[in-house]
Parts: structure tokens; sequence; C-alpha cells
């Protein structure tokens, strides 16, 4: 098994990586999209961060999105055609970097045993649900 810190080393190359490809981009080259049925630059980045806040903090933790705003505008579930403008690149960039720290924090949660969503209040009407919610 990796070590929880090398899983982290190697997640952040990978984002360095990334922002290599796209940090001498100007705001038209990430926001812009040849036709209406392609995504764009940014669209990709945002979908990055959105994916890694749902599969690690969204499934663990039940945090709140960074910015509930761009959750639909980046979830791949909305064909492209209504994806409509993105967001600034200074927003999608805070964005990554929030999501990235979470990463990190929920990671060491993890690692140190803390993990556990809150129940949802809809479980306490189901004695079998309700139990399976119990720390």
């Amino acid at each position: 098994m990796h070590e929880v810190g090398a899983l982290l080393r190697e997640y952040d190359r990978a984002r360095a990586y990334t922002d290599e490809l796209w940090r001498d981009l100007s705001p038209d080259e990430v926001t812009w999209r040849p036709h209406e049925n392609f995504s764009a630059i940014g669209w990709h980045l945002g979908h990055q961060a959105h994916v890694a806040h749902f599969m690690i903090r969204n499934l663990t933790a039940a945090e709140p999105s960074p910015d509930p705003a761009l959750d639909s505008l980046m979830d791949s579930a909305l064909p492209e055609r209504f994806r409509g403008a993105l967001p600034t690149v200074q927003r999608l960039s805070a964005f990554r970097d929030t999501v990235a720290e979470r990463v990190h924090a929920r990671i060491g949660a993890i690692a140190a045993g803390k993990v556990g969503a809150p129940c949802p209040a809809h479980h306490h009407r189901d004695l079998l649900a309700d139990r399976a919610c119990q720390p």
C-alpha cells in the first residue's frame, strides 16, 4: 500500500503538470470553444476539481462545495451545448486551489481514521438505515 504522503505528492505533481500546460494561456484561450458541442480548456480544469471534490470530499465527509454555482456547470452529465459561459480564469484557479487544499485535508483525515459523513436526516426514518449511520 502506498503512503499517504506519496499519494498527495503525486496528486500535487499532476496538478503542477496540468498548471504548466495552461497558466501561460490568455483568458480567451482558456475559455474558447470551437463549437457548442466542444468543451473549453477551462471547463476541463474546473471538471478536474469538481471530480476531486465529489470523490474525495463529498463521498467521505459530505462537505459543501467550495463554489456551488460551478457544480452543475462542471458536471460532465451536462451536455456540452448547455455548458454556457465559463467563470473567469481567476475563479477557476481559486476553485482548483481550494479543492486541492480540501483534498489534502480529507486524505489526511482518512489516514488518521477520522472518516465519516453525517447521516442524512431522511435515514432516521428507517431504523435499519439509522443503525448504519451510527458512528
